[in-house]
């Protein structure tokens, strides 16, 4: 069983197909997605959509990130949408359909809405690792944080956690797309929302997968050095998690 994790995906459906092609996870493999499916990306529709169809599937986490919380916010109250568009890009919702936010949001499926606000968790916990979106105050137990903290701190305030434990995160985009590893802390977001990576790592190896918006994948080892990267084009991933 591999524990794998998976960063922001931010609408890139092409990406997350082919991140799922290459890394192929199997049933017994534990999952980690951590948060941020929505905006900025082409295919918001789709990447939920395709989460749905993951859902259904064992030992798969989705954590909530910012971006998502401010989606269900805005969708509970239409007096949130200027502080949404202002941060979700232009047009958040394109893919559900044409027109203003106000009369899109209507039309945006009930169990999109469910996903976020009931599939999704704001941390999850192993042994060796806390997944969060954003970060942690390293003095507190996730259960103990507020969600606020969890959903938007950044990488620049992560200092080791007093459990001794990894914490893993996206949410702080790293504009070179290169995975960021603190020693106590890792980022996953690989700024696949600003023409980068999306990447999934595998937290028993460090080995790491990465697709870009248009479908290329590159692998390598985060921690022994040892570049392993292949670069090729691919499909739509086959299958669920294949």
């Amino acid at each position: 069983m591999r524990l794998l994790s998976i960063g922001d995906i931010h609408g890139h459906l092409s990406a997350l197909n082919a991140l799922l092609e290459i890394v192929r996870p199997k049933d017994d493999d534990q999952i980690v997605f951590l948060g941020d499916y929505v905006d900025k990306g082409p295919n918001v529709k789709g990447v939920i959509d395709r989460l749905l169809e993951i859902a259904v599937t064992p030992n798969v986490v989705f954590l909530r990130g910012n971006h998502d919380q401010m989606m269900s916010d805005a969708i509970r109250n239409v007096s949130n949408i200027p502080a949404w568009q202002d941060l979700g890009g232009e047009m958040p919702l394109a893919s559900y359909g044409e027109g203003s936010l106000a009369n899109v949001i209507p039309i945006v499926p009930a169990e999109h809405l469910r996903f976020l606000d009931e599939v999704c968790a704001d941390y999850f916990e192993t042994p060796d690792y806390i997944f969060v979106h954003g970060g942690i105050r390293s003095f507190l137990e996730p259960s103990q944080e507020d969600r606020e903290r969890l959903l938007w701190t950044t990488l620049s305030m992560a200092t080791e956690h007093a459990s001794g434990r990894t914490v893993i995160c996206g949410h702080s985009s790293q504009p070179n797309g290169e995975i960021a590893d603190l020693g106590h802390t890792i980022c996953i977001d690989t700024g696949i929302a600003r023409g980068g990576w999306l990447t999934c790592l595998a937290l028993d190896t460090f080995d790491y997968w990465q697709a870009s918006p248009e479908g290329i994948c590159r692998s390598g080892r985060l921690r022994d050095g040892k570049s392993i990267a292949e670069s090729r084009p691919t499909g739509k991933a086959g299958g669920l998690l294949s």
